[in-house]
């Protein structure tokens, strides 16, 4: 391989110092956002201290997960890829109810989620917030379903624990510690990837919920511009 093919090839696969900077300037992007926007809001209601403590619980996710991929931790931060996901579920619920306010109100004073309904009366149970999601996202419930098993004790932490395998005199060698086996950046290349979508995702419903109610002739002139 010649030095420009290597260099290409470099150009055209970040690494993964690379990825997780992509997730750090993400939270800073949402956090400079989601300040100029209710920097500026007055009379703020329960919705905006609900997206407040969701925008807060994201970035702190963020950080966390970039800390624990930095550490060679896989089961926490696809635990935390879970609960990324989560908070875009639950942002997203927002818009299937007329009232978010009262919504919001009933979480905030210690209302579980799953037992409240939307505008047609469904529940909003995980399932339910997954699929009206995945509706306009497909990726999430396969990302979901693979993560929820980092969640809950499952197999998934056995096979993360294999180290390596000997084919020849079919053995395989566990690796007990709370760092992962060694293994190339690659590997954590796609769950970066997807954090970072995750991350990306609910901070744009976050923002988009904020604009709407603070910022209302932003989106005015957004659809205007639409129409043209």
């Amino acid at each position: 391989m010649t030095d420009s093919q290597e260099k290409t090839i470099s150009m055209a696969q970040p690494g993964l110092v690379d990825r997780l900077k992509r997730i750090d300037q993400l939270e800073s992007e949402l956090t400079r956002k989601g300040a100029a926007i209710l920097g500026k809001a007055v009379d703020l209601t329960h919705a905006d201290f609900f997206i407040f403590g969701a925008l807060r619980r994201t970035l702190a996710q963020a950080r966390g997960f970039r800390d624990l991929i930095e550490a060679r931790n896989f089961p926490c931060a696809a635990a935390i890829l879970r609960l990324q996901i989560d908070t875009a579920m639950r942002i997203n619920a927002l818009s299937l109810v007329d009232d978010p306010d009262a919504t919001c109100k009933a979480v905030l004073d210690g209302e579980q989620f799953n037992r409240l309904k939307d505008r047609d009366g469904n529940k909003m149970s995980d399932a339910y917030l997954r699929e009206k999601l995945a509706s306009d996202h497909a990726w999430i419930s396969p990302v979901y379903e693979r993560t929820s098993d980092f969640v809950h004790l499952s197999g998934r932490h056995f096979e993360v624990s294999i180290a390596r395998t000997d084919d020849e005199t079919r053995t395989a060698y566990f690796q007990i510690s709370g760092h992962d086996p060694q293994r190339p950046d690659e590997t954590y290349f796609e769950a970066v990837d997807t954090f970072f979508e995750a991350t990306k995702l609910a901070g744009m419903l976050m923002l988009a919920c904020l604009t709407a109610r603070h910022q209302p002739e932003v989106v005015l002139a957004s659809m205007k511009k639409d129409d043209l």
